[in-house]
């Protein structure tokens, strides 16, 4: 049976689980020419229509675990997570999620009387994960969030928890004083977590290989005038890490914009970077990418004027009116994303996983 155990000095005891919470879209991602598990769980307290408390798993981007406090059980959300793990596995993630619901709605509430708030909208948030690099370095981080911001980290090189606020100095004291419970956490970020990204990576080899991406470079001329807009879009691609650069004359061009990293319907990613130019015949624009699967890539523009692909005005139409309907809904929920972010191998592994605030 393969899975996590985590150890909760509250508790004083080691249970099992599998990992935790919500809204990758608004999370940073790993860098081009790596591999990440990330885990995220919130708690909050009561929205009509929203569930109080999520976990969520991520590998590479890819949502493979999911937890709702609506649903009460853990579920794979990939195919090949579900092949691989069977019935008892996830009995046991499921009775630990229900343990973690319970005990971060505890800490809610100590949190709240911390910082002398007694109603309102109110959100806990741990996230953590590690990295894995093309060039075999590796990376792992952990903290805390409360209602958006930074509550206490996890200093990993001094094996300590940090806090920039007062009434964060209760838990920070707290975990630094709980017998080997930094030594854990560090230990499971540096070695388990890695190990478990190892296993979930050959898990999903076939879903999780990488995709080259396609690459579309273009100036539409927007008037008589010289000044036009320079727009790259790259698409297909996953992992759904990249970076993308563009250049005149082969030095970057500076004030340029970005949509964001957005999923195709396939599980592929794409990104459309753009700037503002003025045309010129002695200028070279070019688009300069990285990403896992290809290295670093650079597309020169060919000098002739087109529409990018799905940058019509009718798309850009519903994309407007999209947004302007998803708007109330993240407006509910914005402060549980607002806060930055992004099971070990076959046999027993820990996981570090702190008491209720």
């Amino acid at each position: 049976m393969f899975f996590l155990r985590i150890f909760h000095p509250s508790l004083s005891k080691e249970t099992t689980m599998l990992g935790l919470i919500v809204l990758v879209l608004l999370c940073g991602e790993a860098s081009a020419g790596s591999h990440s598990l990330r885990y995220f769980f919130t708690s909050m307290t009561p929205i009509p229509g929203l569930p109080q408390f999520l976990i969520v798993g991520y590998v590479d981007g890819v949502e493979f675990v999911l937890y709702d406090s609506n649903r009460k059980e853990m579920i794979p959300r990939q195919c090949w997570m579900a092949e691989s793990e069977g019935p008892e596995y996830w009995k046991q993630q499921t009775q630990t999620a229900r343990e973690w619901e319970q005990a971060l709605t505890i800490s809610i509430q100590n949190l709240m009387r911390r910082t002398n708030q007694t109603d309102g909208t109110h959100t806990y948030q741990l996230m953590y994960g590690c990295e894995m690099r093309d060039d075999g370095s590796t990376s792992g981080f952990e903290q805390f969030g409360w209602d958006g911001k930074d509550y206490v980290n996890f200093d990993k090189d001094h094996m300590v928890w940090v806090t920039r606020v007062n009434w964060g100095e209760v838990s920070k004291n707290k975990w630094d004083q709980t017998p080997g419970f930094n030594k854990h956490v560090k230990r499971y970020l540096e070695q388990e977590c890695i190990q478990s990204l190892k296993k979930y990576l050959k898990d999903g080899e076939q879903e999780l290989r990488p995709f080259a991406p396609q690459v579309f470079l273009s100036v539409n001329k927007a008037s008589a005038t010289k000044w036009t807009q320079l727009s790259c879009l790259i698409t297909g691609f996953y992992p759904c890490d990249i970076e993308v650069i563009l250049l005149r004359n082969g030095k970057p061009i500076m004030g340029t914009y970005s949509t964001g990293i957005l999923p195709n319907h396939n599980g592929t990613c794409q990104l459309r970077r753009w700037a503002q130019i003025e045309l010129s015949d002695r200028v070279i624009y070019s688009c300069t990418y990285e990403h896992s699967s290809i290295g670093v890539e650079t597309r020169n523009w060919d000098g002739t004027f087109r529409l990018t692909p799905g940058s019509s005005n009718r798309r850009n139409h519903n994309l407007t009116v999209g947004v302007m309907m998803i708007i109330p809904l993240l407006s509910l929920v914005i402060v549980m994303a607002v806060w930055k972010c992004r099971a070990a191998a076959r046999g027993e592994s820990s996981l570090n996983i702190s008491a209720p605030a």
